[in-house]
């Protein structure tokens, strides 16, 4: 009798969990709506207007609710008013130590690198410039110099069994196996020079196999060139240049430090006022806040080149404490994670695109 008592307890008495999940319901169900306060930071968060809000976090947080059967209303709002607890979240707002002392941080669910604004140049002209880079000749004396290592190979295994194409006299044999590296390189093939000795013959394969990969990187360096502007390390890139940044921004400490020499204007608007008139030769920013402003300007002569660099965190906060932070963290790892989350993510973040 006593261990039907006790079986029948175990499976009618509620586990610790579910009585802690039931509380937490009825928690949410007497604390009425959630007041989650947003702080116009596009492409993040963008005020429609009427009371309609936009953007990458705010469609972040519709999933995050969504997911916990959490009521809300968004109000305008910064962080005073979460300090003050007028308001239990806070979106968007980026992430550093300091912050994080004063309230409590969601994880980030975007991480915002620095982009780089500047007058579009044509396909055409970008090839030009590329090719008349002192990095292209560096790649043409380089490729030269393999090719000639290649063809002299080639000529001091055929010099002897092959003198119709690859004459024995040195410079006219050098020449002879440089023109056919270089001709096999390209995949051109002639003909007009082949080796014919077993070796020759298998260096020539051996140089074929390679060929692929050597004209695949000289592909990839051109195109590289042909767009200046998304390659080079700072603050060699900025030599000679002037950038606009924000004042008291992250991107301007970062470049400050980094000895390039900078325009401050108050605002982002100011920063691309003066790429347009022509005061600065760049801007520089969070990428998807630039390319959203540009975007939004209308501003087609003007793109974005994204970097590695001065990344910022971009998350929701919270007052010290809540109740709602792991909540709040297990539902953005879930909607993170799906393809729902990761569409929306994308979308904002190829805006310019």
């Amino acid at each position: 009798m006593k261990h039907i008592a006790l079986i029948c307890l175990l499976v009618f008495l509620p586990s610790p969990l579910a009585a802690q999940e039931a509380a937490s319901l009825a928690s949410d169900a007497e604390r009425g709506p959630l007041r989650v306060g947003v702080n116009a930071y596009p492409p993040y968060a963008i005020d429609g207007g009427n009371g309609a809000w936009l953007g990458m976090g705010v469609d972040i947080w519709r999933l995050v609710a969504e997911r916990e059967g959490w009521n809300y209303e968004l109000v305008p709002a910064q962080l005073d008013a979460l300090e003050a607890g007028t308001i239990d979240i806070l979106l968007p707002v980026v992430a550093s130590p300091d912050l994080e002392e004063a309230v409590d941080l969601a994880l980030p669910f975007h991480t915002a690198t620095m982009g780089v604004a500047a007058e579009r140049q044509s396909r055409l002209l970008s090839v030009v410039h590329g090719f008349a880079s002192w990095r292209f000749l560096q790649l043409v004396m380089s490729l030269s110099a393999l090719l000639l290592i290649v063809g002299a190979l080639v000529w001091v295994v055929e010099r002897r069994r092959n003198e119709g194409e690859f004459n024995r006299g040195i410079v006219k044999g050098l020449g002879d196996g440089f023109w056919w590296a270089g001709v096999t390189l390209t995949t051109i093939g002639y003909g007009d020079k082949s080796p014919k000795t077993l070796l020759g013959r298998g260096i020539a394969m051996l140089w074929m196999l390679m060929g692929l990969a050597v004209s695949a990187a000289l592909t990839a360096a051109v195109v590289t060139m042909a767009e200046p502007g998304r390659s080079g390390p700072l603050p060699e890139r900025f030599a000679g240049e002037t950038v606009s940044v924000i004042a008291d921004s992250t991107t301007a400490r970062y470049l400050q430090s980094a000895g390039v020499d900078l325009a401050v204007y108050p605002d982002l608007d100011g920063t691309l006022r003066a790429l347009q008139s022509g005061d600065v030769t760049r801007a520089a920013a969070p990428g998807p806040v630039l390319r959203h402003a540009i975007d939004e300007r209308g501003s087609v002569d003007f793109g974005v080149s994204d970097t590695t660099l001065d990344p910022l965190m971009i998350t929701f906060a919270l007052p010290e404490g809540s109740a709602l932070h792991e909540r709040l963290n297990r539902a953005l790892l879930d909607v993170l994670s799906s393809e729902t989350g990761w569409d929306v993510v994308q979308r904002y973040d190829k805006i310019d695109e």
